[in-house]
């Protein structure tokens, strides 16, 4: 039942921000009352964030960068798809990164070391490869930073523009780019 109850937390997280989301609007999600839903989450919003967090980070982990380290693949390979499991992971540009969600506004003060420290080890995979592809450490950081950027930024104005269809044509200027 809890995992039903997250996968009705997500949107309201998603469209609202962690600060934005109300206990009142959480509860309608789920269709419960807020004392049940404190019954499920006795930390509230925060424990609710924290837990929808951890399982955000995880499945962007599974989708994209766990392409990253499958060192059987060659590195270009791999890049292409992480940027595929990252699409992925935000519908194309139809959805959200809880994660970057998140990172945003009050949860990122209580949430905001594990943000952190997990986009950096995400980052210094991706500088990992792009060092396996022969750039020096410095222009593989570089590089990785701009491939974050890129997907982010992509991500962003797909969201600003309402049209999901930018973040696709920014995949693909991506993966033309890397080869």
């Amino acid at each position: 039942m809890r995992d039903t109850l997250l996968e009705q937390l997500v949107p309201v997280f998603r469209e609202q921000g962690y600060a934005g989301a109300t206990l009142v609007q959480l509860a309608a999600a789920t269709g419960l009352g807020k004392a049940s839903l404190y019954h499920h989450f006795p930390g509230g919003k925060a424990e609710m964030a924290a837990v929808l967090l951890r399982k955000s980070v995880a499945d962007l982990q599974k989708r994209a960068f766990a392409h990253l380290t499958r060192t059987k693949r060659a590195p270009n390979e791999r890049l292409q798809a992480f940027i595929d499991g990252f699409s992925d992971y935000v519908a194309e540009g139809a959805g959200h990164c809880l994660v970057a969600v998140f990172a945003q506004g009050p949860a990122a003060g209580v949430h905001g070391d594990l943000i952190n420290n997990q986009f950096v080890d995400w980052r210094n995979t991706l500088i990992a490869v792009f060092e396996e592809l022969g750039e020096k450490r410095k222009r593989a950081r570089r590089s990785a930073d701009q491939l974050i950027d890129e997907l982010y930024g992509g991500l962003l104005t797909a969201k600003l523009l309402g049209d999901p269809d930018h973040f696709t044509r920014c995949v693909k200027r991506i993966k033309k780019a890397l080869g």
